[in-house]
């Protein structure tokens, strides 16, 4: 005769794969824009501080990210960045995004977003900026949105006016820039021609620059503009 409690436990074998499951189901996310927008933030405020931590703990492992100018980065890369001192160039960007735009899909969060940023070179004392479409991919992991993707892809200036008031000061920008001592950081020469100017980076054509506000120019072929020094 088989004992009682022999009898029970073969009762509860063919369930215990259903609990095992239901006991190691995974916690949601809220999907709600409010919540991917504080993980956004929250990232965005630790890359002010360099705080590693913190980027290690909002990034997934399999983390991957493309800039806008085609370089791809892993996690091990991405914060081996923020663990270095930051260099001479500072960058600053708007510290909430606009236009955004979410998509939620299957356990995952696309978050699309405009940005403008100025990365200052502070040894070669010039600014240059521009507006960016970021695209960043959450995934979630046990209750917490992590971010596993993220591209960045810049605005061009093609239906940017340029200032008016300009023209009676249009000359006072001719000259030759050298940046940084010798030249090391780039030559640059911007030369008149009529009411126009054009520069001239050292081992490149001339491009017509456009007189932004105050001593800002920009090129309607891309999306940089530039801060007088």
């Amino acid at each position: 005769m088989i004992p009682p409690l022999y009898l029970v436990f073969a009762a509860l074998l063919p369930s215990l794969p259903a609990l095992t499951q239901q006991s190691q189901s995974p916690v949601p996310c809220a999907a709600t824009e409010q919540k991917v927008l504080e993980v956004e933030h929250k990232l965005w405020s630790a890359a002010r501080r360099r705080d590693v931590a913190t980027l290690d703990k909002l990034t997934d492992d399999s983390f991957l990210s493309t800039d806008d100018g085609g370089l791809s980065t892993g996690e091990k890369e991405f914060l081996a960045h923020f663990r270095q001192p930051e260099s001479n160039i500072h960058n600053q960007t708007d510290e909430q995004p606009t236009d955004v735009r979410l998509v939620f899909t299957n356990g995952v969060a696309i978050l699309n977003f405009m940005k403008h940023w100025i990365d200052h070179n502070r040894k070669a004392g010039i600014s240059f900026g521009a507006t960016s479409v970021m695209t960043r991919v959450f995934t979630c992991q046990n209750g917490q949105w992590k971010l596993v993707g993220f591209h960045e892809t810049n605005l061009t200036n093609k239906s940017r006016q340029p200032s008016t008031g300009t023209g009676d000061h249009i000359g006072d920008h001719v000259g030759h820039y050298r940046f940084g001592e010798n030249g090391d950081k780039g030559e640059i020469s911007v030369v008149r021609t009529g009411d126009k100017l054009f520069e001239t980076w050292r081992g490149e054509g001339p491009v017509e620059i456009l007189s932004g506000k105050y001593d800002t120019f920009f090129t309607q072929g891309g999306g940089w503009w530039t801060v007088r020094s």
